[in-house]
């Protein structure tokens, strides 16, 4: 009998037809949902949008983590798709945000900053930026804002990086 630790799956916005996929270690009835960081997609859960999963795959893990990678491969460019990522920590080519929570150091994704997200409570990047800067030159800018003339370092570093 095939293993089936884990499954693939795709679930689908019904009302605006936009879509996540994963795979999860359990089973289809565990009460898993996903492990999305997109903003979006959060908010238009909360805000009661119907979600329909398709189990694409059952398998092993790493079956299942090697299954999540190539359907992923194929949403590159693709705007309907909430995820940000490949499954193995590579970043998907779309142009989008990432924020920092700076007290919590909680990252969230977003094709848009929402104005009431864009505060000094959050650091935000283009992914391009992110993914230049890794976590050691983010972990700078956390550090900055706890201070006055660190803030306004942080303010011409990311003016900046706005004009370059």
């Amino acid at each position: 009998m095939h293993n089936q630790e884990a499954f693939v799956y795709h679930l689908r916005n019904t009302d605006n037809g936009r879509y996540y996929i994963g795979y999860h270690k359990g089973t289809v009835d565990d009460g898993y949902l996903c492990s999305s960081r997109n903003f979006e997609f959060w908010l238009d859960y909360e805000q009661g949008h119907s979600f329909e999963r398709l189990i694409l795959f059952f398998g092993t893990k790493e079956e299942c983590k090697e299954r999540e990678s190539a359907f992923l491969s194929n949403c590159f460019l693709d705007k309907k798709c909430y995820n940000f990522s490949d499954g193995n920590g590579g970043f998907l080519l779309r142009d989008c945000y990432v924020g920092m929570e700076i007290e919590t150091k909680r990252l969230i994704e977003a094709d848009k900053v929402l104005p009431e997200y864009n505060n000094k409570n959050f650091l935000w990047y283009t992914k391009k930026e992110y993914v230049k800067l890794g976590y050691k030159g983010i972990s700078k800018d956390i550090k900055d804002t706890k201070t006055k003339w660190g803030r306004v370092k942080l303010f011409f570093r990311q003016l900046i990086r706005r004009l370059t």
